[in-house]
């Protein structure tokens, strides 16, 4: 079975080559997946680019657009209420005021779902800022599907956004199972309201160059949100939406998801 994976959020691994990073991250998904993967590399494509070249980790680094997107966020999270607007000055201290809650209810650090929240935001914005960076991104998923013609694409986090939109473009290789796990794409406004295409009459569907769509989500996960919501949202997706219970800080780790007995049971169908 041949696997192709591409990675989501805090994967940038300042000091080296594309070349490199690739093989180190399909190293490590291959460890805890217990099978090969190739992953596809391009977070230094979103630091490169657009002001996005370090690794800021406050919400005082955030820009304004930056700052919605948290936002946002927070405000999709369970029994959550969003901020509102609130003039440009004072949003940085209700974001942290809603991190501060976020956090404790998990019994998460402040500071590691500060950090969290501040790369999710960084990261989506580069990629959605539509220019050459994105062009690259879609670009490198496309070229790997072409040159391995995988039986399964496994995409994590931000990584399962520019597989939807890779997807859709016309010339890209077909995939038997795509597996989305800790997806955003159903996240309101931040994600799924900036979609290229755009969902109609507020659902999208799976894309036409997939022939099976399962989506693996931990309701623990800030960012595989609303429950169950890629299934509501999106046509053409596993009816039997599997939901993955994680334990610790690893909420939307990789690892985590690579490692899940729900991850096996799909691959497992597939083979």
């Amino acid at each position: 079975m041949k696997i192709v994976g591409i990675h989501g959020i805090g994967n940038h691994r300042p000091g080296e080559v594309p070349e490199t990073a690739a093989r180190n991250l399909s190293a490590a998904w291959s460890r805890h997946l217990g099978a090969e993967v190739e992953v596809v590399y391009y977070a230094d494509l979103l630091r490169d680019r657009g002001g996005q070249s370090d690794d800021a980790s406050d919400l005082e680094d955030l820009t304004e657009a930056e700052e919605e997107t948290v936002r946002e966020l927070l405000g999709a999270q369970p029994a959550a209420s969003s901020p509102g607007r609130v003039p440009q000055g004072l949003l940085t201290a209700v974001l942290r005021d809603g991190i501060a809650d976020l956090a404790e209810s998990w019994a998460c650090p402040e500071w590691l779902m500060e950090w969290f929240m501040v790369r999710f935001a960084k990261e989506v914005a580069a990629y959605q800022r539509r220019g050459p960076a994105r062009d690259a991104v879609q670009q490198r998923l496309r070229e790997a599907l072409d040159r391995h013609r995988p039986d399964v694409l496994i995409a994590h986090s931000l990584g399962s956004v520019v597989a939807y939109e890779t997807l859709y473009h016309d010339g890209t290789p077909p995939v038997p199972l795509w597996v989305t796990v800790g997806s955003p794409l159903a996240l309101p406004k931040a994600i799924f309201d900036r979609l290229h295409p755009s969902p109609e009459a507020g659902r999208g569907a799976r894309p036409p160059q997939v022939v099976r769509w399962a989506n693996l989500a931990d309701p623990g996960d800030p960012v595989a949100i609303p429950v169950k919501g890629v299934s509501q949202r999106f046509a053409g997706v596993d009816s039997d939406e599997h939901h993955v219970v994680h334990q610790g800080f690893k909420f939307h780790h990789a690892e985590s998801y690579l490692k899940s007995a729900g991850l096996a049971h799909v691959l497992t169908t597939a083979a």
